[in-house]
């Protein structure tokens, strides 16, 4: 059983007929994809769930592709350092990135950069990840209710540390605040290595970090302790860990991570569709799912068509949110 991710989010699920492929050029060849080592930028910091499932997909790229592909770590800006590389790198296949809601959507809309989402290809998703309010497990809280009732009756006296600033995990304690009245301080960190250290240090009261295989570990040896999840139905992985839908948030159901590959604007489009052919087949390796973790890869692949309607979804929804 895979997430189902909210409809008016991503639509990743859904039938997408007749959507754009996110400005894959209709010139130039490409047909000695790839020439040389293909470079796949992840714009956070390594250990967490983003440059894990880069590494997993890249080690099997370089299988199928003949040639080495690297990934990169490029954290800082929110994102916005590997972003604004991507988007100038040249649009011939050999610079990729992982592009994924804040760094790729959220960050342009709410800061002036060099780039938008319009300055990027899409080519398909890798995984779908929720994000998950945890605590320690030293912590007062035993439940999301009891969390929540004390941010109400203490404004901005609880901090929750995030995978970033402009992240999807930072845009919904936003709107906790702004939708519900209960504000908590959001500490944007540079992903969940950082985050975990902040918490087990006891700098941070709560995590909203995206949910993976270290999340999974801390939660198993009992130093996290899980309090709600920000998908719009309980994962079957955590079934006793109830939604924030559930516990009166019911429009916070959009913290949701999309990883997806992402190049330039303007690649040729037999790289763009070989790039998805090979990501399709990497997909369904067995060896790609046990590392990234096969909860998160979806059932059914969504190529490049998909992951720009996601991604474009997902701006359509932060636009009149964060817009200036």
């Amino acid at each position: 059983m895979h997430l189902k991710v909210s409809a008016g989010l991503v639509g990743i699920s859904l039938a997408l007929v007749g959507c754009g492929a996110g400005g894959a050029a209709r010139a130039n060849d490409g047909s000695d994809y790839p020439k040389k080592p293909v470079r796949f930028l992840v714009p956070f910091a390594a250990g967490g769930p983003s440059s894990m499932t880069a590494l997993a997909y890249a080690s099997c790229l370089e299988r199928s592709l003949g040639k080495p592909v690297v990934v990169e770590n490029k954290p800082g800006g929110s994102g916005g350092i590997a972003m604004q590389e991507l988007a100038g790198a040249k649009p011939d296949g050999h610079t990729l990135g992982l592009g994924t809601n804040g760094p790729l959507v959220m960050n342009p809309i709410v800061n002036k950069l060099g780039y938008s989402l319009a300055d990027f290809t899409s080519v398909g998703v890798m995984a779908e990840m929720p994000t998950m309010l945890v605590v320690g497990a030293d912590s007062p809280f035993a439940d999301a209710k009891e969390f929540f009732a004390a941010a109400k009756a203490s404004p901005g006296k609880l901090s929750v540390a995030v995978p970033g600033a402009t992240t999807s995990a930072a845009i919904e304690l936003t709107r906790l605040k702004s939708d519900y009245g209960i504000e908590v301080t959001a500490v944007p960190t540079a992903g969940n290595a950082e985050m975990t250290t902040n918490l087990l240090g006891g700098h941070v009261d709560a995590l909203f970090i995206t949910d993976h295989s270290d999340v999974a570990a801390r939660i198993a040896d009992g130093s996290f302790k899980p309090l709600a999840i920000s998908s719009p139905e309980r994962a079957a992985w955590y079934s006793e860990v109830p939604t924030l839908a559930e516990v009166g948030f019911k429009d916070l159901v959009n913290a949701v991570s999309v990883f997806g590959v992402v190049g330039p604007k303007g690649m040729p489009e037999n790289v763009v569709s070989k790039l998805e052919g090979e990501l399709k087949t990497c997909a369904a390796d067995p060896g790609v799912a046990e590392q990234v973790g096969e909860r998160f890869v979806p059932d059914e692949f969504a190529g490049s068509k998909e992951l720009h309607t996601a991604f474009t979804a997902m701006q359509d929804l932060y636009q009149p949110l964060l817009g200036k």
